[in-house]
């Protein structure tokens, strides 16, 4: 559903609701990731927003997450000391090298796909 473009919403509904009753482990832990990939989906929309944002009033990219780290309050996004907000799982973003792109780092428990 999420990779064909479905309602991230309906999405959200329907693993909340298996989370909820189901009464398998693996389908629980299956339920409990996909939540937290549809939060990932939903931050990393966000911070690229704002990533685009920055480059459009700075015209560059930012460098380090430091640049834009005002930003995490505003959003309510949790960061780690180097000012890098977190996925849902705790682990911190990824700023691309060009600093205009976000993604996860290999170790969060977020489903990549």
């Amino acid at each position: 559903m999420l990779t064909e473009g479905g309602s991230r919403t309906t999405a959200r509904e329907i693993y909340a609701r298996m989370y909820e009753q189901a009464g398998d482990e693996k389908v629980k832990d299956m339920a409990r990731r996909r939540l937290l990939q549809l939060d990932s989906l939903d931050q990393r929309d966000v911070i690229r927003k704002l990533l685009a944002a920055y480059a459009s009033r700075t015209g560059h990219c930012p460098s380090s997450w430091l640049e834009v780290a005002g930003a995490w309050r505003v959003l309510r996004l949790q960061v780690d000391s180097t000012g890098a907000p977190l996925d849902p799982s705790g682990m911190p973003y990824h700023l691309a090298k060009d600093g205009c792109d976000v993604s996860l780092d290999p170790k969060s428990e977020v489903p990549f796909k």
